[in-house]
């Protein structure tokens, strides 16, 4: 079985961890609780860690010109030089990482939408962005897997964030390894998942893993930078659903010989049902699953777009299937 890497997150303290919020509160998150034994997390507060209390004044961010500054309304303070201090220390202390579980709508860490005044008070909307601390996340780390949790509610939203946040687990591990035999191994491993985000990017992260007279040990260097990158590029945003009928076409051409003439009508039924949206993903990958245990597939936990991630964090089905609707009163 695949042994899967603990993610190292950095999460917004807020989240499940401390009564941390303006307001004194905690906010519950479902993906935060369900990563908890998984994965190592690093917690941070911007607020919390410049000294300010809580309960606390809310801040805003406010733009003058072509600056952005955060204050306080309530107390009339400008945290601006404090944050910026702040947010500049702990990036060039944090450990490597390999996403970000922020929380939405925070002036500071929240990542989108976050409502820019003209003013400190009473003044209108002139944009929405960032948050202060999050601005400086999202330059030093562009591609990385980063959400809020507001939006990992959402099924698909989550397991394409839980996909990257595995795959970028993986490629750390890569990394330290110096191994060139094991960036190819790597590549080898998630060529399904590659080419169902983006066929093109991961042609050319093959052909920059073409081997050259250096030893390996000169060659990783040279490359380890250029493939992350590429792979930030091609894990932007999955592929579509003809990508995803082209790889399941792929998956099951390594059993065509073994396929009976019924499961090949089968399966060309399923991917017709798939396309015109009358079976959804998740029916289609059991599918596949199951294709592969039927027909001898050496250990596909291996095959990364069938198994992105561990199996306990797949999302509960609707907690109102086996109801019995029949059996309730009127």
């Amino acid at each position: 079985m695949r042994q899967f890497p603990r993610p190292r997150i950095l999460v917004s303290r807020c989240l499940e961890f401390e009564n941390v919020r303006y307001n004194g509160l905690i906010v519950r998150s479902r993906i935060v609780r369900d990563l908890m034994p998984l994965a190592d997390f690093i917690t941070v507060c911007p607020e919390c860690d410049i000294g300010m209390g809580v309960p606390r004044d809310p801040v805003r961010l406010v733009k003058k010109g072509q600056d952005y500054r955060i204050v306080q309304p309530g107390s009339g303070e400008d945290i601006t030089e404090k944050m910026d201090a702040f947010t500049d220390e702990f990036l060039s202390s944090l450990e490597d990482v390999d996403g970000f579980i922020f929380k939405s709508g925070s002036p500071t860490i929240g990542i989108r939408n976050i409502k820019v005044y003209a003013g400190n008070e009473k003044a209108p909307v002139v944009e929405k962005g960032a948050g202060f601390f999050a601005r400086k996340i999202l330059a030093k780390y562009p591609g990385y897997p980063m959400e809020e949790e507001d939006r990992l509610r959402n099924h698909r939203i989550r397991h394409h964030f839980l996909t990257q946040l595995y795959t970028f687990a993986d490629l750390r591990h890569v990394r330290a390894s110096g191994s060139l035999e094991r960036l190819s191994e790597f590549n080898r491993n998630n060529r399904f998942l590659f080419s169902f985000y983006d066929r093109g990017v991961y042609r050319e992260m093959c052909d920059l893993l073409e081997y050259d007279d250096r030893e390996e040990s000169e060659q990783f260097p040279d490359i380890i930078d250029p493939y992350e990158s590429l792979l930030r590029r091609l894990m932007k945003r999955p592929g579509n659903a003809d990508s995803r009928i082209i790889v399941a076409r792929s998956i099951l051409s390594g059993f065509e010989e073994s396929l009976s003439s019924a499961e090949k009508d089968y399966f060309e039924n399923l991917l017709g049902s798939y396309k015109e949206g009358r079976v959804d993903e998740y029916a289609l990958t059991e599918a596949l699953r199951l294709c592969m245990v039927h027909h001898g597939g050496k250990d596909i936990s291996e095959n990364t777009f069938l198994y992105p991630y561990p199996e306990s964090l797949r999302i509960s089905c609707d907690e109102k299937r086996d109801r019995d609707y029949w059996g309730e009163k009127d």
